[in-house]
Order: C-alpha cells, then structure tokens, then sequence
C-alpha cells in the first residue's frame, strides 16, 4: 500500500515536469537512486539523494520508500546508510530530509540512523500535513 501523504509530491506535479527536469533529475551524478533487494533480486526498497544547490554544503534524502512487507527488516536502515555514504563521498556535510509529522515508525527509524529534528518545518499547501526537517551532522563522528 502506497501512503501518499507520506511524500511532499503528488503525481499530478511530477507528471508536469518536462522531459529536461525528468533527464536532471536521473542523472546518476545528480540524483542518485539506491534500491535494496531481498534474496529473489526483487526490488523492495528505493531512495533518492540530492545534490547540494543552495551551496550549504548539506545533501538532501528524498523520496524514502520500503514494501511494506521489507519493513522491520533493516531494508531502510541500509538505505539511509547508502545516502550518508554519498553524501559523504560528496564532501557534504551534513543530510537533511523532511518527515510528515506522525509519521512516527519512520522519524524512529531515521532518530536510529543519526538524524534528529532541527525545529524547522513546512506546511504543505496541498493537504496542510506539516513535514518536520530532520538533519544528520555528518562531522560529529557519528557512524
């Protein structure tokens, strides 16, 4: 089952995009895509890195999905950890992302991961669900 309110996007805006946005954006140099597989080589997580474009030196997570049937199986976990490992590779210094607030399993998972919330957040205009920002200091020495 998809959990729509779980993403800042809809389908209606993704579809807008042109096809120059779409090629940007799957670009594996700009936004890198990480998949997580179980043991049949079915794919049962995805996640997507940002780049850097306001020049803070922070890389972005985006997009975080896990089946649910993968859920509680370290599936989210690993995949965090293939954008901290980018976004360290990239010189970045820290990670942001967005977490819809209530969405609690998730915010526990990325707490387990390093992230902690900043006290900034979002309103989105479509629902009005507010997404909380997350960060994870990459300098601190935390794995």
């Amino acid at each position: 089952m998809v959990a729509p309110t779980a993403y800042g996007s809809t389908y209606e805006r993704e579809t807008d995009f042109s096809d120059e946005v779409w090629r940007d954006r799957l670009r594996p140099e700009g936004y890198p895509h990480f998949g997580c597989f179980d043991e049949h080589r079915e794919m049962v997580g995805l996640v997507v890195a940002g780049p850097d474009e306001v020049g803070d030196g922070v890389g972005h997570l985006f997009a975080m999905w896990v089946e649910p049937h993968a859920r509680g199986t370290g599936a989210a976990d690993a995949l965090v950890s293939e954008v901290v490992t980018w976004a360290r590779s990239q010189g970045y210094s820290a990670v942001q992302l967005l977490v819809t607030e209530g969405n609690d399993r998730a915010e526990a998972m990325y707490r387990r991961n390093g992230f902690e919330r900043t006290g900034r957040s979002t309103r989105r205009d479509r629902d009005g669900l507010l997404e909380l920002e997350m960060l994870r200091d990459l300098e601190s020495g935390v794995t």
